[in-house]
C-alpha cells in the first residue's frame, strides 16, 4: 500500500464531513433545521448505495481498481462544487408547500439524488480502497477517522469569515488534491483531471446557493417597500443580517390604549430567522418605553427591581426596557458572539450603545453555562426570551435542543433569585395553546419541587389581544401585590389571566376568547391536576427535562388519529412540521436502507458461511456508534451551546481517538475471545456514560474553554478507542474466508449509521436520550454475540 492512498483517504474523508455540515448550514439558511436534517440523511444513503454497488460489481471495480479509483475521487469533487445548483435546476424546494403542491414531492426527490452525489462517489472511493487495501485496513481506517475529525475541526474555523455557499468549491479541491494523489500515469488523466478541476473553480468564482423559503420570517421584511439588507455576516453560529425599511416598525403585542406611533427599527435575522429588533433605548410618546405598553411590563408594576438578568438577551430589547425602568444593575447573556460583536464593537449605535452603558454587563455565554456559576448577589427578576412567534411556528423548532426552558433550567434559575425574586416569560397566545399551557405546567411542577403548596400565590399571567406576560415569584403575592397588578391590567386592557381570587368577569373584561375551556386549563396547569391535564391533554405539555429538552415538541404520537378528526389531513402537518418530516425521513431511510441491504444478496447469495452473523455484526456496529454519536452531539449542545460546535466536536473528538483504536488494531490478535470481551466492554463503558456523562458536564459547564476541550476529551477517549476497533478487526475477520462479504460489510454498516441517526432522534424526543445510550450499548452486546460466529472458526 501506497502512503499516498491513505493521504488521499484523509482529504476526501475531511471533505466529505465537512461538507456534510456546510450543506445542513445552507439548508438551514434556506429552509430549516429539520429539512436540512432530512435531506442530509437521505443524502449520506450514498455511503450504503456505494457498498451496495461495490458488492454487485466487486469483480469490476477489483480488475479496473487502478483506473476507477481516481474518477471516483474526480467524481466526488465534481459533485461537491456543483451539487447546490443542480439540485435547483428544475426549481428550489419549500418544505411549507410539500403536503399541497405534488410538484414539491418531484423536487424532494431529486434533491435527495442531487445531494446524494458526493456521498456516494466518496463512499465508493473510500469502499473500495478499503476493499482492495483490506491487509491494511487498520492504518486506511485510521486516516479515514482522522480525516473526518480534522475535517469537522477544520470546517468551525472556515465558517468563520467565509460563507456556506462558497465552501462546497473549497472543500472540493481537497478531493481533487486526492484523485491527484492516486493517479494513474499518462496524459490523458492529467487533462482530465484539469478540465474537471474547471468546476470547482467556477463555483468559487459564481458560488449557488437556494432561495430562501418565503415563509422565512425575513422574507416577511424584505417584501416591504424600500426594504434592503445593510449588513451581513457570517460565522459558525449562522448568517446575520440586518434589513431596514421606512414601515418596519416594533409593536409586539401592544396594548390598545398605545396612541403613540411605533418606532421605526432595523430587525436582526440569523439564517433568515427573527433574532432581535435594533430598539435602543426605546423610548416613545413623552418619555416612555414602548414595551410600557406590553404584558411584558407586569413584574415591575407591583415589585422594585434592582439587579436584572436577561437570558438570550439578542439585541437588548429587555434590557433597554430594565434600564427604561429604573434598574441599578443588568446582567445580559448571549450566546452569539457574532451578533455581540455588532453591537458592541461594528455598530452600537444601532441601540443607542446599550451594551456599553455602564450599567449593563454583557455575558458571551448560554444561559445554562451562565446560570452554573455560583453567586453571592441573588437577582431580582430573570427575564426568558419571547415563546413562539406571531402566528405560529408551525413546529418548525420542535427537534430544536432549548435547555434553557428545561425543568433542570428552571431549578436554576430559582436559586439564582433573591427571596423576593421573579422569574418573567412572555408568550404568543397561539391556538391550539400549547407553549403558555407548558410553561405553566413545567413552573407548578417547579414549585411543588420547592415544596410549596400554594400556587396560586406564585404564579401570575395577564393577558392582551394577542400575547401573554407570566410571572414566577419566589415568594407570595400579596393582596396589596394583586391590587397593583388589577390595576396595571385595567389600565392598559389587559385581562388577569392567573391571579389569586380573580373573578370570571375579569378575564374577558376587554379581551375576548373562543372557547372558555381555555381557563379552564389554565387553572388545571396552575392549581388544579396538573398530572390529569398532561395526560388528558391533545397536545404533549409534560414539562421538558435535560433528557429531552426539547420545550417545543408539542405532538404526541398517540394523538394524532384524535388531532386528524378535529384538523383534518392537511392542517396537521402545518402544526407540527418538524416531527412531521422527522417522521417521514425515517421511514424513506430504513425503506431505502433495507433495499440497499438486501440486494447484494441476490449476488452473493442467500445462503451460507454465516451472513446473518455479518449483518447482526456489521448493523451492530452501525447503530452503537452512531447512537453514542447522536447522544454525545445532544449533550455537547448543552456543553458548548451551539449545535454547530457541538456536532464538530463531537465529530473530531469521537473520530479521531475511533481512528487511534482502529491504527491499532492492527497489532491487536483478534481471536473470538478477544473480540467478544472488546464488544462487551465497550457496551458496559456507554452504560456507565448514560448514568454519569450529565453529571460530570453539568459540574463543569461554567469551566473555562481549555480546560472543558481536555475533559470533553478524556471523558471520550475510552469508549471511542475501543469503538474504532470493532469495524476494522470484523473486516480483517471476513477477509481470512468470506472476502465477498466485505463491501456487503460496509454497506450494511454505512446504511444502518444513516438510520440510525434518524431514528435516534424521534427515539430522544419520545424517551430521552438516556434510552439512545441504552441502545448503543445493546447493539455493541449484540455485536459481541456475532462475533462467536462471524467467519470461520479455526481463522477468525
Amino acid at each position: 500500500m501506497k502512503y499516498s492512498t491513505a493521504l488521499a483517504v484523509v482529504l476526501i474523508s475531511a471533505a466529505v464531513i465537512a461538507f456534510q455540515l456546510v450543506i445542513m448550514q445552507v439548508l438551514s439558511i434556506s429552509q430549516w433545521h429539520h429539512f436540512a436534517y432530512m435531506v442530509i440523511s437521505m443524502a449520506m444513503l450514498g455511503f450504503g448505495a456505494a457498498g451496495t454497488v461495490l458488492a454487485l460489481w466487486r469483480p469490476f471495480f477489483r480488475r479496473h481498481y487502478r483506473r476507477v479509483l481516481p474518477l471516483l475521487f474526480i467524481g466526488a469533487g465534481l459533485s461537491m462544487a456543483a451539487t447546490v445548483r443542480l439540485a435547483g435546476v428544475f426549481g428550489d424546494f419549500d418544505a411549507f408547500r410539500l403536503f399541497f403542491e405534488f410538484q414539491q414531492v418531484g423536487l424532494l426527490v431529486f434533491s435527495y439524488l442531487a445531494y446524494c452525489l458526493p456521498f456516494f462517489f466518496s463512499g465508493l472511493a473510500i469502499t473500495l480502497i478499503f476493499y482492495q487495501e483490506v491487509r491494511h485496513i487498520g492504518f486506511l481506517y485510521l486516516a479515514n477517522l482522522i480525516g473526518s475529525g480534522l475535517g469537522a475541526a477544520l470546517i468551525i474555523l472556515l465558517f468563520w469569515g467565509i460563507h456556506p455557499a462558497i465552501l462546497p468549491g473549497v472543500l472540493s479541491l481537497f478531493v481533487f488534491a486526492g484523485a491527484w494523489l492516486v493517479r494513474v500515469p499518462g496524459w490523458r488523466f492529467k487533462a482530465v483531471w484539469a478540465v474537471a478541476l474547471l468546476v470547482p473553480l467556477h463555483s468559487l468564482l459564481s458560488p449557488a446557493a437556494p432561495a430562501p423559503s418565503e415563509y422565512k420570517a425575513i422574507q416577511e421584511s424584505l417584501r416591504l417597500p424600500g426594504a434592503e439588507i445593510v449588513y451581513r455576516s457570517v460565522s459558525p453560529h449562522g448568517t446575520l443580517e440586518v434589513t431596514e425599511a421606512e414601515a418596519q416598525r416594533f409593536a409586539p403585542g401592544l396594548s390598545l390604549t398605545f396612541i403613540g406611533e411605533p418606532p421605526v427599527r432595523k430587525i436582526v435575522y440569523n439564517n433568515g430567522e427573527y433574532f432581535g429588533t435594533l430598539l435602543g433605548c426605546g423610548m416613545v410618546q413623552e418619555e416612555e418605553h414602548v414595551l410600557d405598553y406590553s404584558p411584558r411590563s407586569l413584574p415591575y408594576s407591583f415589585r422594585e427591581v434592582e439587579n436584572l438578568l436577561v437570558l438570550n438577551a439578542a439585541t437588548g430589547v429587555d434590557v433597554s426596557h430594565g434600564l427604561a425602568q429604573g434598574v441599578k444593575q443588568i446582567t445580559a447573556v448571549e450566546p452569539h458572539k457574532d451578533a455581540n460583536r455588532l453591537l458592541t464593537r461594528e455598530h452600537p449605535e444601532w441601540i443607542d450603545g446599550l451594551y456599553q452603558d455602564p450599567r449593563v454587563q454583557l455575558e458571551s455565554s448560554t444561559a445554562r453555562a451562565y446560570l452554573s456559576r455560583r453567586r453571592e448577589v441573588g437577582y431580582d427578576l430573570i427575564v426568558l426570551p419571547v415563546l413562539g412567534r406571531f402566528g405560529g411556528s408551525a413546529g418548525v423548532y420542535a427537534m430544536q435542543e432549548q435547555y434553557h426552558l428545561t425543568m433542570e433550567a428552571f431549578t436554576a434559575m430559582w436559586e439564582s433569585l433573591n427571596e423576593d425574586g421573579m422569574m418573567l416569560a412572555a408568550a404568543w397566545m397561539n391556538y391550539p395553546l400549547r407553549a403558555p399551557l407548558k410553561l405553566t405546567a413545567s413552573w407548578r411542577r417547579l414549585l411543588e419541587k420547592q415544596g410549596i403548596s400554594e400556587p396560586e400565590k406564585h404564579l401570575i399571567a395577564v393577558r392582551g389581544w394577542g400575547n401573554a406576560a407570566f410571572v414566577l415569584s419566589k415568594s407570595p403575592v400579596t393582596q396589596e401585590e394583586r391590587q397593583s397588578i388589577r390595576e396595571f391590567a385595567r389600565s392598559l386592557n389587559f385581562d388577569p389571566l392567573l391571579l389569586e381570587g380573580v373573578e370570571p368577569e375579569e378575564r374577558q373584561r376587554f379581551n375576548r376568547v373562543e372557547d372558555d375551556a381555555v381557563f379552564d386549563y389554565f387553572d388545571a396547569a396552575a392549581y388544579g391536576d396538573v398530572d390529569r391535564l398532561i395526560k388528558d391533554y391533545t397536545f404533549n405539555i409534560a414539562p421538558a427535562v435535560d433528557n429531552r429538552p426539547f420545550f417545543s415538541n408539542f405532538l404526541s404520537w398517540e394523538s394524532v388519529p384524535e388531532l386528524r378528526r378535529h384538523y383534518g389531513d392537511g392542517q396537521l402537518p402545518y402544526m407540527e412540521l418538524g416531527l412531521v418530516l422527522a417522521g417521514v425521513t425515517c421511514i424513506q431511510i430504513f425503506v431505502t436502507a433495507f433495499i440497499l441491504i438486501i440486494l447484494p444478496l441476490f449476488r452473493i447469495g442467500w445462503q451460507g458461511t454465516r451472513r446473518r452473523w455479518t449483518f447482526l455484526y456489521f448493523s451492530g456496529t452501525g447503530i452503537g456508534f452512531m447512537f453514542f454519536e447522536m447522544a454525545l452531539i445532544q449533550k455537547l449542545v448543552l456543553y458548548l451551546g451551539l449545535p454547530v460546535y457541538a456536532t464538530a466536536a463531537a465529530l473530531a473528538i469521537l473520530l479521531i481517538l475511533a481512528g487511534v483504536g482502529s491504527g491499532l488494531s492492527a497489532r491487536f490478535g483478534f481471536s473470538r475471545g478477544r473480540m467478544f470481551r472488546l464488544a462487551m466492554l465497550i457496551s458496559g463503558l456507554i452504560l456507565l456514560y448514560a448514568f454519569l456523562l450529565m453529571p460530570w458536564l453539568s459540574f463543569s459547564m461554567h469551566w473555562p474553554w481549555l480546560v472543558k476541550a481536555v475533559l470533553m476529551v478524556a471523558m471520550t477517549a475510552p469508549p471511542a478507542f475501543f469503538m474504532g476497533m470493532m469495524f476494522p478487526l470484523g473486516l480483517r475477520c471476513l477477509s481470512m474466508d468470506n472476502e465477498s462479504q466485505i463491501p456487503w460489510a460496509a454497506g450494511i454498516d454505512s446504511c444502518l449509521s444513516v438510520a440510525a441517526a434518524a431514528f435516534a432522534v424521534l427515539l430522544a424526543l419520545e424517551a430521552g436520550f438516556m434510552a439512545v445510550m441504552f441502545i448503543s450499548a445493546l447493539a455493541y452486546a449484540m455485536v459481541g454475540a456475532a462475533t462467536l460466529k462471524i467467519g470461520q472458526p479455526d481463522l477468525c
